[in-house]
């Protein structure tokens, strides 16, 4: 999974307030009713994959799929859009 620098930005932003209640919590993204969510987990759910970038660990569930975690034109709101590749 790739993560665009805008998507990061959203994502460093959760990271930090993660951090700041517990240490050890990450970054967890998921699918809902068909919308990329995020939310905060001390460990991967089953299935989960890790991911790190930019020294965050983060938690990516399969039904996000591949491709590139961008942001739309809603603030901060996270979409996957299918690789360039």
């Amino acid at each position: 999974m790739e993560i665009s620098e805008s998507a990061a930005a959203v994502l460093e932003r959760a990271y930090e307030a993660a951090a700041r209640f517990n240490p050890d919590a990450r970054v967890r993204i998921y699918r809902r009713k068909g919308e990329i969510e995020t939310g905060f987990a001390d460990e991967p759910f089953e299935g989960d994959r890790t991911v790190e970038h930019d020294g965050m660990v983060l938690f990516v569930a399969t039904d996000v799929g591949d491709g590139v975690l961008d942001t739309s034109q809603e603030h901060d709101h996270l979409v996957v859009r299918e690789s360039s590749d």
